[in-house]
């Protein structure tokens, strides 16, 4: 049997899904209080914190619908890739939101005191306008960078999940062997 075919049982990933969200949820903190917006470091870091938080939501979402559920690992593969695609498209706009918001916290401190939300919209404009031209090199970069990493963390799950034997020795009535899925539990 080839191991793409292999059937496993998904497990449940509440406890990595909790562990993910505090990391990265510290490194929501670190960014929005310690880098200043134009920052190179604080560009890399809206990117990777974007990218853990739809990480987060993708796994949060692998969890609740297929936990405890049988398929094989050609049926995971797919949904890692799709899922890591999606994810890596959401990167970069959540990136680009979480620059925007660490530009409206700046100037919250400023002398002018400008409110949030219309600092926050004003930056994200200038963003915008900025990232114009770039933003399908992103949003494609995003996608192929999400789908390894989608690959990546269906493998992981993959690894850790339980085997399920494919043929039960019991046979049917007519003679076939009954396959693993159909039968009941």
């Amino acid at each position: 049997m080839a191991r793409s075919d292999e059937l496993i049982r998904i497990p449940r990933l509440r406890a990595v899904v909790v562990a993910l969200a505090i990391l990265v949820t510290i490194g929501l903190l670190v960014f929005l209080q310690r880098y200043r917006g134009a920052d190179r470091t604080a560009m890399a870091l809206s990117l990777l914190t974007g990218g853990g938080l739809c990480l987060v939501a993708a796994l949060a979402g692998f969890q609740r619908g297929f936990s405890g559920r049988v398929m094989t690992r050609r049926d995971l593969w797919r949904i890692g890739l799709r899922s890591g695609a999606v994810a890596g498209v959401c990167t970069a706009g959540v990136g680009v939101c979480l620059l925007a918001a660490r530009w409206a916290i700046d100037q919250l401190a400023g002398p002018a005191g400008e409110r949030f939300f219309p600092a926050f919209l004003r930056a994200l404009a200038a963003l915008g306008l900025e990232m114009a031209l770039g933003f399908p090199a992103y949003l494609a970069v995003g996608a192929v960078v999400g789908l390894l990493a989608g690959l990546l963390v269906a493998e992981a799950i993959g690894i850790s999940a339980e085997r399920v034997p494919s043929v039960v020795p019991e046979h049917a009535a007519d003679g076939k062997t009954k396959h693993a899925s159909q039968m009941e539990t």
